[in-house]
C-alpha cells in the first residue's frame, strides 16, 4: 500500500499536506493573543499606548466614558442599523470579502461592515463600546472608488482600531475639544485646551499603530506606499476631516529612499515635512520589522536588514518628532 502512495507523491499535491493532529492544533488555536506583549499588542506603537493611557487619569473621563457607552454610541449604532446595509456576499462583495481576509490576517472575530448609501461622501469609521460587537462604517461611495488593495488596507486600519481598543478615544474626543465632522458623537463637556494638543498627538499616533495593521492585512505589503497614494488622491477622510496635508508621493518617496540607509541617531525632518508624510514614513519603516513577518510567514522578507521592535520605535518617534500633534496642518 505504502508503495502505490509513494508512486502518487509526485503526481497529487494533496499528499504532500500534513493532516497530523499536532499541525491542526498549532492552527486552530493560533490566535492574537499569541502577539499580545505588556497588554499591547506586538505590531501597536508603543507611543500610541502610552500617551492613551494618560487620558483615563484625567479627572472627567468617567463621566464622558459613561455618557459615550450609555447614550452616544448606542444611538449612533441605531442610526447606522436603519440607514445603511450590511455587506454580504451578495451586497458590496468587495468589502465583505475583504473584512474576512484582514480578519484573518489579524486573527480577530469577523467585524460586521455597514454600507452607508452615500455615492458622493468617501468615509469610512468604526463603532465599538464594552459589551457591544464592533461595527464598521462605509460608504458606498468610498467602496466604488477604491481599488481592491485600497479597500482592503482602509478595512485593515479599521481593524487595527478594533483590536487596539483605539475606537472609544476616539469617539471621546470631541470631549477633549477636536471637532468632528461625521456627528459620530457630540460633546459631552468642555475641557478646554489643556489636553486638545494631548489627544491630536495621539490620533497621529494611533494611525501609525493602524496603518502597521493595514499593512499586515495587505496582500503585498511592500505595496504600502502605492496603496497610501492612491487613496490620499481620492481625497478619502477620516472622520476627523484631515485633509488639509499636502501629499507629494513621489517626493516622500525619495526622501524615504534617503531615510531607509540613515542610522536612527542621524535622521533630520525639517519643518517642510508634515504629519502625515512623517506618518507615511513610519508605515514604511514597518516594512523592514521583523514583526510585520511573525503575522505574515506567507511572504518572503525582501530586507536583510531587518531590524526589531526597540529599534522601529526608536528610528518612528524621530521620524514623527515635533509634527506628531500636527495632523491635518
Amino acid at each position: 500500500m505504502n508503495d502505490v502512495l509513494d508512486s502518487f507523491a509526485g503526481q497529487n499535491p494533496l499528499l504532500d499536506i500534513d493532516t497530523s493532529f499536532s499541525n491542526y492544533l498549532a492552527a486552530r488555536t493560533r490566535n492574537y493573543k499569541d502577539h499580545r506583549v505588556g497588554g499591547r499588542m506586538d505590531y501597536a506603537f508603543d507611543a500610541d499606548f502610552s500617551l492613551r493611557q494618560k487620558f483615563i487619569t484625567y479627572s472627567g473621563w468617567n463621566k464622558i466614558y459613561k455618557n459615550l457607552v450609555t447614550s452616544e454610541i448606542p444611538n449612533k449604532f441605531k442610526r447606522v442599523f436603519q440607514t445603511a446595509s450590511e455587506a454580504a456576499p451578495g451586497m458590496y462583495p468587495e468589502a465583505y470579502g475583504a473584512v474576512k481576509t484582514c480578519a484573518e490576517r489579524l486573527l480577530i472575530d469577523v467585524p460586521k461592515v455597514y454600507v452607508r448609501n452615500a455615492p458622493n461622501k468617501l468615509e469610512i469609521y468604526t463603532l465599538s463600546a464594552e459589551n457591544t460587537a464592533p461595527a464598521i462604517v462605509v460608504t458606498s461611495g468610498l467602496c466604488e472608488a477604491c481599488t481592491k488593495d485600497e479597500l482592503q488596507f482602509l478595512i485593515g486600519c479599521e481593524c487595527g482600531h478594533i483590536q487596539n481598543n483605539h475606537c472609544i478615544y476616539y469617539m471621546a474626543a470631541p470631549s477633549f475639544g477636536i471637532i468632528m465632522d461625521s456627528e459620530v458623537v457630540n460633546p459631552v463637556t468642555d475641557s478646554g485646551k489643556q489636553l486638545s494638543s494631548a489627544m491630536m498627538d495621539w490620533i497621529t499616533l494611533s494611525d501609525v499603530t493602524a496603518d502597521r495593521a493595514g499593512i499586515i492585512c495587505l496582500d503585498d505589503p511592500q505595496s504600502f506606499s502605492a496603496v497610501f497614494a492612491g487613496i490620499r488622491s481620492k481625497g478619502i477622510n477620516d472622520i476627523y476631516s484631515r485633509t488639509g496635508c499636502v501629499y507629494d508621493s513621489d517626493r516622500a518617496m525619495k526622501m524615504y529612499d534617503t531615510i531607509h540607509v540613515t542610522p536612527a541617531r542621524s535622521i533630520s525632518l525639517d519643518s517642510s515635512w508634515n504629519s502625515l508624510e512623517r506618518r507615511v514614513f513610519a508605515g514604511m519603516e514597518f516594512l523592514n520589522c521583523e514583526i510585520l513577518y511573525s503575522w505574515r510567514s506567507d511572504i518572503e522578507k525582501t530586507d536583510i536588514h531587518m531590524v526589531n521592535k526597540q529599534a522601529l520605535e526608536v528610528r518612528c518617534e524621530i521620524i514623527l518628532g515635533s509634527g506628531a500633534g500636527k495632523a491635518g496642518v
